[in-house]
């Protein structure tokens, strides 16, 4: 089936998957021979779900293909609640697949309806954090419990290292409160470093993914504080309602928690077991886990400890249950809501919506908009060709066409147009010229040309290329890899900052290249003797 799907705000996230896999099938290896955004799993289960499937719709592949290690985890789970109580499992099944399918975050970048191309990893995140929260709250067996929560943090750790760092404390919460052993905790290390062994003979995949952890850290140490006070604003409805019903959970069991320290019963049984405990430390891993996404499906981890407390508000008096009842909807409801009804609202006016008029993009022209949107965006080639200096006038000065050019629809759209026709313009130059361009690099944000084009892709520089956030200082390595590329595309329809940027940062190492045109809004850099008239 050839699944068309409303294309969404930042959607160009999603190329960077395309990237990597295309540089997996070369023989690259992710961290070793390419920098990436995050680890390195999403991107082999991405390049695996791609070869089963490569007509598939490529949001929906992104999303789907965490299914391959989340459900075989999840489905262990569930099979051991079913035994004791089915309604429990289902309770857990059905957000998780909710969660799971909906290609959405929790916030929203655009007022018309699309689908969230962005945030894929950090979805993959929570779905792993929900796996690991509902093993640790519902699973008993020691055994079980402990290889569940070494591969869950295992994937954590080579998705997204804050994911990784959420669930680790909520898995110290889980050991300080007895909920899991020193033993299982042995065994679930054991797994998680036998396999991180095994995986750093893939080219020292390992070491090179922690040496690319600090790098990151170092270039945005100083953006910590004013993503916390992001987090609290943007998840204010969730985070306050999670607060409130932590306290409102304290107080209701002072008595009983006052009775366990009397009796000398120790803090682990009568404090750090405690549900509002458990719903605090999760509350407070999630907001240092948002603290590092722009989207997410924000705080959807938290349900499984959500519905302990439910069932444990059976024996409290009525005025408190429903009190209690009222602050999980005010918790759970808007995330859930957020989720399904951006998906269901894109799906309901997809039939309505024009598909991209691009034929050489595969399976990336399967995207659609608003036929007003899609009027603008083949518009707006012209016009950037038309106010070319304006732009550049703009970008000089750090500031973007739009405020927020990157979530626009028409801008998303576009890119693709525009892509498309660059895709065409190499094939006709190689053909005029006789010449195959074996290496291609992009100096903006997404590269998905490669794959596009069956090439290589050029080693030792970051896909997703945000130069403000992920893209390093020029070192020899990748001037030495970018000097061997055959040709770096130079996109200027419009001259934006981060295409400025990035031109900036490679500067040295594009030096003494041969400028070509390749379309009006494309050019070519050119390696010395590429072109039979310079050799």
């Amino acid at each position: 089936m050839r699944l068309i799907l409303p294309i969404g705000a930042m959607y160009w996230d999603t190329y960077i998957y395309f990237d990597a896999a295309q540089r997996i099938y070369n023989g690259q290896i992710p961290n070793t021979d390419f920098l990436t955004p995050v680890g390195p799993l999403d991107y082999y289960l991405f390049a695996l779900g791609l070869k089963f499937f490569p007509n598939a719709q490529p949001l929906l592949l992104a999303q789907w293909v965490i299914l391959l290690v989340a459900a075989p985890l999840m489905a262990a789970i569930i099979d051991d609640v079913a035994r004791k109580e089915r309604r429990i499992a289902f309770a857990l099944l059905i957000p998780f697949l909710i969660f799971a399918i909906c290609p959405a975050n929790v916030q929203t970048f655009h007022s018309y309806p699309g689908l969230d191309g962005f945030g894929i990893y950090n979805r993959h995140a929570t779905l792993l954090l929900y796996v690991l929260v509902s093993a640790l709250m519902f699973v008993k067996d020691g055994r079980r419990l402990a290889i569940l929560c070494g591969l869950t943090m295992l994937a954590l750790f080579l998705i997204k290292v804050t994911g990784f760092l959420a669930g680790g404390l909520i898995g110290l919460l889980a050991l300080l409160s007895g909920r899991i052993s020193w033993r299982s905790v042995v065994l679930a290390g054991a797994i998680f470093l036998a396999a991180l062994i095994c995986l750093e003979f893939n080219g020292h995949m390992i070491t090179a993914y922690i040496d690319e952890i600090a790098l990151l850290i170092r270039m945005n140490e100083q953006a910590l504080l004013p993503r916390f006070l992001t987090v609290l604003s943007t998840d204010l409805d969730i985070i306050m309602a999670s607060g409130i019903l932590v306290l409102a959970l304290a107080w209701m069991g002072r008595e009983k928690l006052l009775a366990g320290f009397s009796a000398s019963a120790g803090i682990a049984s009568t404090l750090l077991d405690s549900n509002f405990v458990w719903l605090a430390v999760a509350l407070v891993a999630g907001i240092f886990f948002e603290t590092q996404n722009t989207g997410s499906q924000d705080f959807t981890f938290l349900w499984p400890i959500l519905l302990a407390i439910f069932i444990q508000s059976a024996h409290e008096p009525v005025s408190r249950r429903i009190a209690i009842v009222v602050l999980i909807g005010f918790v759970a409801i808007p995330y859930t809501t957020k989720i399904a009804h951006k998906t269901l609202r894109a799906v309901a006016v997809s039939p309505t919506y024009v598909a991209a008029p691009v034929t050489d993009m595969k399976t990336l022209g399967q995207v659609s908009t608003r036929w007003d949107i899609m009027e603008r965006s083949l518009l707006m080639e012209k016009h950037y060709l038309e106010h070319g200096d304006t732009y550049s006038d703009l970008s000089s000065q750090g500031q973007l066409p739009s405020w927020q050019l990157y979530s626009e629809l028409d801008y998303q759209m576009y890119w693709i147009i525009s892509a498309d026709e660059a895709v065409k313009a190499i094939r006709q130059f190689e053909a005029t010229n006789g010449i195959h361009l074996a290496t291609l690099m992009n100096l903006d944000f997404a590269n998905p040309f490669p794959w596009l084009l069956d090439r290589d892709a050029t080693r030792h520089i970051q896909i997703g290329a945000d130069p403000y956030r992920t893209v390093p200082p020029l070192d020899d390595a990748t001037r030495q890899s970018i000097a061997e590329t055959d040709a770096v595309l130079v996109p200027h329809c419009p001259l934006t900052t981060g295409r400025r940027a990035l031109r900036r940062i490679y500067a040295d190492a594009l030096k003494d290249r041969q400028e070509v045109k390749l379309n009006d809004c494309w050019d070519l850099l050119l390696r010395p003797g590429v072109l039979p008239s310079s050799s």
